[in-house]
């Protein structure tokens, strides 16, 4: 029986119980003839559910990861996991701007309690925090059993420019001594705005050893070379990311023997950057699936171009001919960042041009002819 049956049953019922009771009983006795319909309708699918995949409690139910779309292991023994080459963009949506992911909570007490007594907020911190809290402890580490934690192969030509996403906004302290500001840090988005720069991301000692595969010294001694002669258009920013306070404690201890293994005009660029303990705030898990960074014990590699843009990323040690597609990726976007600059260039000074020639006074003879010009007409109507 129906819903709705059932429903018209009961107030039936409520309404008048002998009479209507036993004329229900008959209605319903009656066979139902249903016909065939010729529409092409096509039936009502079931209600999709608004939570996103990203705040369930399994984020990876296709063995991909869930906003970047990148194969994971599934975690099974003797499972056999090759890492896939990038083939769809990584990044944000939007353009990052200071103050976003910060681990500093700036909301104010009026925020602060609107949020706290919202259901929906309620429910939303509710599935974060159980999915953080079933989240295997070893599982970052069981992956690293495939190709050494290797997420994925880098791709082999530049993402457009049209269709690249933007490299989030990082708050964090910097090796620099001249002080990272009033609360003790400083913004990513400032200081890649405008150049191209080749992004490091790394969490510990083994995690640093994978980046240096792609940008060391020994391993790629083109690439120096190739920042050298950009003219300071390539810039190399380091980003230390630790996950606890312990971690955090020690690098903060152990900086002044990070200035001396880094040169100094790389201290403003080397960010340190703590994970807060509220997991909504700073480098959430969102932020850091959509920018590919899928294992924190990995070191990742990205090359963002001067609007933010992420137009090449390799994770883990570098394969072969990996080094040279970030070599000529490198090359290939000082051009295209050349050609930019030459264009935008040559249209502000046609258009100065364009305002002068309009402001130019005019010359004698030009007066003069002007002044016989308006002195014909004069002549012809008298």
């Amino acid at each position: 029986m129906a819903r709705e049956d059932l429903f018209s049953l009961f107030v039936s019922l409520a309404l008048r119980p002998h009479a209507r009771c036993l004329y229900r009983a008959q209605k319903l006795s009656q066979p139902r003839i249903r016909y065939a319909s010729t529409s092409n309708i096509p039936p009502p699918t079931a209600p999709k559910s608004n939570i996103p995949i990203h705040v369930g409690l399994d984020r990876n139910p296709d063995s991909v990861s869930a906003i970047s779309r990148i194969p994971i292991p599934k975690g099974e023994r003797g499972e056999k996991f090759t890492p896939s080459v990038l083939s769809r963009p990584l990044g944000l949506q939007n353009r990052p701007l200071p103050g976003q992911n910060s681990p500093l909570d700036r909301r104010t007490l009026r925020e602060r309690t609107q949020e706290f007594t919202s259901y929906e907020k309620a429910l939303e911190r509710r599935r974060v925090y159980l999915r953080s809290f079933f989240r295997p402890y070893f599982q970052e580490w069981r992956r690293v059993d495939h190709w050494k934690g290797k997420s994925f192969v880098s791709n082999e030509r530049l993402f457009k420019r049209e269709k690249a996403l933007y490299f989030p906004n990082i708050w964090g302290q910097t090796l620099s001594k001249e002080g990272d500001g009033p609360d003790g840090g400083r913004d990513l988005a400032p200081a890649i705005t405008g150049k191209i720069s080749i992004i490091g991301m790394q969490s510990g000692q083994w995690a640093e050893e994978q980046v240096d595969t792609f940008v060391s010294t020994t391993s790629n001694p083109t690439l120096p070379r190739i920042i050298e002669d950009s003219n300071g258009l390539v810039q190399r920013i380091d980003v230390n990311i630790q996950g606890d306070w312990i971690r955090a404690l020690l690098v903060k201890i152990f900086s002044g023997r990070l200035r001396k293994m880094i040169p100094e005009d790389r201290w403003d660029k080397y960010f340190m950057i703590k994970l807060p303990r509220d997991i909504r705030r700073g480098l959430t898990d969102d932020v850091r699936d959509a920018m590919g960074f899928l294992n924190s014990q990995v070191g990742y590699v990205y090359l963002v171009d001067s609007s933010c843009k992420i137009r090449w990323a390799g994770s883990g040690h570098a394969w072969e001919g990996e080094v040279e597609g970030l070599n000529a990726a490198v090359q290939r976007l000082i051009q295209e960042e050349q050609k930019l600059q030459s264009s935008s260039i040559s249209a502000a000074s046609a258009l100065t041009s364009k305002s002068l020639s309009t402001s130019k006074p005019r010359s004698k003879a030009q007066k003069l002819s002007s002044s016989n010009t308006d002195a014909i007409p004069a002549a012809a109507a008298a």
